[in-house]
């Protein structure tokens, strides 16, 4: 169990709030499929998107290509597109197969995080995430407050995927400099620009917006901030 003082410090810097709906597509169709020689595999989008050139991709390719090589990953073996949704919905979303190593990006997401890169770069890290996320049975083995516990237990294997790949993409912005500060920063803008609200709420793959956000804000103060010395135990007493 962490020491209630630490959980409560972190909790002081607010609530993160990631909530990253990277919707994981169906294996490939004919029609539908991409196929990349570096991976011999195939992998569909969902049918509501498709793919659309757009100057963004420059963008996106230069902040993934220097995520993938930060965790040893060669960027070549990945293929990025950006997409628009054919209903006409204006969504920040992501999705991404991991066996064909193809990640796709809205052009909505684009646009609305394009001038925050820490933001943009949280989005790509949770689909690079995907491409090496540890045994789920290792995260259920993290030492944790009681609240984590408990939170972890009331959500499916599918959808605790997706807190692994929070936790993940949190790990790579630390190693690629960024603090538990830009971390949470970046998080809310992303909230903030989902205008419609769709990035909250739960699905049968992904975990409600705010246990989202409970579960990273746990994983953070646990991983990333310092023990207290003797000293400052000896004032708490």
């Amino acid at each position: 169990m962490l020491p209630a003082f630490r959980l409560l410090a972190v909790l002081a810097l607010s609530f993160f709030s990631l909530a990253l709906r990277a919707q994981h597509p169906p294996p490939g169709t004919a029609q539908q499929s991409y196929h990349y020689a570096a991976t011999e595999s195939s992998c569909a989008m969902d049918p509501n998107y498709v793919p659309v050139p757009h100057p963004g991709l420059a963008d996106i390719s230069r902040i993934f290509s220097r995520l993938a090589r930060s965790q040893g990953f060669d960027p070549a073996d990945f293929s990025l597109e950006l997409m628009k949704d054919k209903r006409g919905i204006r969504q920040i979303n992501a999705m991404t197969c991991p066996q064909s190593q193809v990640i796709w990006v809205s052009v909505t997401a684009w646009e609305r995080l394009q001038h925050n890169e820490v933001a943009l770069t949280l989005l790509l890290a949770h689909e690079l995430a995907h491409a090496g996320l540890r045994p789920l049975v290792s995260l259920r083995q993290d030492v944790m407050t009681g609240a984590e516990e408990q939170l972890l237990a009331t959500l499916t294997n599918r959808q605790l995927l997706e807190v692994a790949a929070d936790q993940q993409a949190a790990d790579i912005l630390v190693a690629a400099g960024y603090s538990i500060y830009d971390i949470n920063a970046a998080s809310h803008f992303i909230m903030a620009s989902d205008v419609a609200g769709l990035l909250a709420a739960a699905t049968p793959t992904h975990p409600a917006g705010r246990d989202r956000q409970n579960l990273l804000t746990y994983y953070l103060a646990r991983q990333y901030l310092p023990e207290p010395t003797e000293g400052v135990l000896a004032k708490r007493k």
